[in-house]
């Protein structure tokens, strides 16, 4: 004889108007309240679990595009890096050559500073 496995009962204690409800929605579909609430909680656990999926796809994802752009991150980083320094050489030489040319370099400096904002400041193709 097979061996006869008893579901698991839920005692619960409800507002009435939460009961009511139950009650009128479970006549207007035609099913018995247990089984309306039945299939409440079903629905609730299964949108939960859809919900919790949908994080753990979202954080694998980000994770995987972090992993991905990282190299390019370091990478940009680096020549940025060089970039800079390359910048920074270029404008003491300039200055060298300036202040031994004779000229004011601080000033001259100042006035190229000015002329470099203005010109990004600009929209392309405002020329």
């Amino acid at each position: 004889m097979p061996k006869v496995t008893r579901k698991p009962e839920l005692r619960l204690t409800l507002d009435p108007e939460i009961y009511n409800a139950l009650m009128v929605t479970a006549r207007q579909r035609g099913d018995t309240l247990n089984n309306h609430v039945r299939k409440i909680l079903q629905s609730s656990i299964s949108r939960d679990a859809a919900e919790n999926g949908i994080d753990y796809v979202s954080q694998i994802i980000r994770q995987t595009i972090r992993d991905l752009l990282r190299p390019v991150e370091e990478r940009l980083a680096k020549i940025n890096a060089k970039t800079a320094i390359t910048s920074g050489t270029a404008m003491y030489m300039a200055m060298q050559v300036i202040e031994e040319a004779g000229y004011d370099s601080h000033g001259v400096y100042q006035q190229a500073r000015k002329k470099a904002a203005a010109y990004l400041a600009e929209k392309e193709g405002g020329d």
